[in-house]
């Protein structure tokens, strides 16, 4: 079966569903996953609610005995939360793997997205004397260093390779669209630079107002690391394999599920919002979201992934450069 045209899919709109639709099968299965996943979102909710100090550390006889309960919720939760992950993806393989090529085949972005985020977590225990090193003062290795800063980025690659690459769930869908490598990546770096400077001016906006009612940016692990960590782990990290796997997943994944399945607005605005979510700061959401919806952009005009990959890439060059130069004193920024 021959492969959809980029062009094909340009101002194409969502997809009506036809009478019997095989999306509505093994709806059963759909069911239950959800249900599975709610409540593996409650039960730790409600084991932490109950023992505010489950988290602290803090452990004697006593203690043990009152706290076990929570720990098995919040182990039930968890548990519940992963199979339920498993089963709607499995069955969304299953029932959209009849779907023609133009449409999209793979499990729901959402799903992928949390899958991703657990796996990531998964992968970042590796590094836990890095982390607890962070907090007091201690020694960063490289190795954990690098391992700890590209988790995230690790679980979003592991998710699309198994869940969208292998079975071909996105088909048509290319790093190197219709403009060529070379004239990507300039228009891509070529919309770095004011991209940086129209977010940073949205974030300084943003923070104005949120501190305006009370809420104050307070610093956290990751500002501890760019302070003192690796400057070549920082490069690598932050310029290279954080825009590739970002960009891979929320441009290649998020961007070209949505869109054909939701509409193009839709498709913008849900990668946008995921990847803004992902970098998990309130301060940070607004200039996130927006380069976010830029690069959505970006790449509906080019469908070309190097060219969001190399603004992403950009983008990030200019903030770990003026990070790293502000650490050697080469740079004063105005407080």
């Amino acid at each position: 079966m021959d492969e959809p045209r980029p062009e094909a899919l340009w101002n194409a709109e969502p997809p009506q569903p036809p009478a019997g639709d095989p999306l509505r099968r093994l709806r059963a299965l759909q069911v239950i996953s959800v249900q599975m996943i709610l409540a593996g979102i409650v039960l730790p909710i409600i084991a932490l609610a109950s023992a505010p100090d489950l988290l602290s550390g803090t452990e004697t006889p006593e203690s043990v005995r009152r706290l076990l309960g929570p720990v098995l919720m919040l182990a039930l939760g968890g548990l519940l939360l992963v199979l339920g992950l498993v089963l709607n993806a499995a069955r969304a393989l299953i029932v959209r793997g009849s779907l023609p090529p133009e449409r999209y085949r793979g499990p729901a972005v959402l799903v992928l997205y949390v899958m991703a985020v657990i796996l990531g977590t998964v992968v970042a225990l590796g590094a836990g004397s890095t982390a607890l090193a962070m907090f007091d003062g201690g020694e960063l290795s490289v190795g954990g260093s690098l391992l700890l800063l590209t988790s995230t980025q690790v679980g979003l690659l592991a998710v699309t390779g198994g869940l969208v690459v292998l079975p071909r769930a996105l088909v048509g869908v290319r790093i190197v669209g219709r403009t060529g490598l070379g004239r990507s990546l300039l228009i891509g770096l070529g919309a770095a630079i004011p991209a940086w400077i129209g977010a940073t001016l949205l974030g300084a906006l943003a923070a104005v107002g949120l501190e305006a009612i009370g809420l104050r940016e307070e610093a956290g692990p990751l500002d501890a690391f760019l302070e003192r960590g690796d400057p070549t782990v920082i490069l690598v990290a932050f310029v290279l394999v954080a825009p590739v796997a970002e960009e891979i997943f929320f441009r290649g994944v998020a961007y070209n599920a949505w869109e054909r399945e939701r509409g193009p607005w839709v498709a913008v605005l849900g990668s946008s919002a995921l990847f803004a979510a992902i970098h998990g700061s309130l301060f940070a959401f607004v200039p996130t979201f927006a380069a976010g919806v830029t690069l959505a952009l970006l790449y509906r005009r080019t469908r070309s992934l190097a060219a969001t990959i190399a603004m992403h890439a950009g983008f990030n060059t200019i903030s770990v450069a003026i990070v790293l130069l502000v650490r050697q004193g080469t740079l004063t920024l105005p407080t």
